[in-house]
C-alpha cells in the first residue's frame, strides 16, 4: 500500500505540469485561485490518468522515475539506457539527451515480433542495467508496453518516466533533435 501511495503522489506531482496534455475539457476555464491540480478545471481527467498509471505500474511490476530524478541521473552520468518508445518522427524532433529510439505501439497485443526484437536488442545484454523508458505524456502507454517487454525478457532494473517528453520539455530541460 505504501508503494501505491508513493506512485500516486509521484503521478499527481507530474500531472500538475501535464494536465493540458491530458485530453480533458479544454474549453473549461480555470477559476482564479480554484483548488485542484488540473489547469483546465477538470480534476476527473487527472484522476483517470493517475488510476491508469497506478494500474499499469502494479501490473508491470516496474518502477517509476520522475522527470526531475531522471535529469539528476543524466547529470551524474549514471550507467543506464534511456529508450524513447515514440515513432521515429517524434524521436527525431525532440528527445531526452542520450536516448535511443525503439518504437512501440500503445498496446502490447499490437507489438510485432520485429518491434519486440528490435526493442530488446536496443536494451543490450546486461539484464541488471538500469533501463529508463518514456513516451509522449502520462496517458501514452508506449513506455508501459516497453516496460512489460523488458520485464518479460528478464531485465530487472526497469523504470518508466511517465511524463514523457512533454514533461521533460515542460521542466525546461534541454532536448536533442531537430526541433
Amino acid at each position: 500500500m505504501k508503494k501505491l501511495t508513493k506512485v500516486c503522489a509521484l503521478f499527481f506531482a507530474l500531472a500538475l505540469s501535464l494536465s493540458a496534455c491530458s485530453g480533458g475539457n479544454q474549453a473549461a476555464a480555470p477559476a482564479k485561485n480554484s483548488p485542484g491540480t488540473a489547469k483546465d478545471g477538470n480534476e476527473l481527467t487527472i484522476e483517470q490518468a493517475s488510476m491508469q498509471l497506478v494500474k499499469a505500474v502494479d501490473e508491470g511490476k516496474y518502477k517509476l522515475v520522475s522527470t526531475e530524478d531522471l535529469k539528476a541521473w543524466i547529470d551524474k552520468k549514471e550507467d543506464m539506457i534511456i529508450v524513447d518508445t515514440m515513432p521515429a518522427k517524434s524521436y527525431d524532433k525532440n528527445r531526452i539527451p542520450g536516448a535511443v529510439n525503439a518504437e512501440l505501439p500503445v498496446k502490447l497485443d499490437e507489438t510485432t515480433p520485429e518491434q519486440k526484437d528490435a526493442f530488446i536488442k536496443a536494451l543490450g545484454t546486461d539484464k541488471n542495467k538500469k533501463i529508463v523508458l518514456y513516451c509522449g505524456f502520462v496517458k501514452c502507454e508506449r513506455s508501459h508496453v516497453g516496460a512489460l517487454i523488458a520485464k518479460e525478457a528478464g531485465f530487472t532494473n526497469v523504470y518508466r518516466q511517465p511524463g514523457g517528453i512533454i514533461a521533460w520539455i515542460d521542466a525546461g530541460y534541454e532536448v536533442e533533435g531537430s526541433k
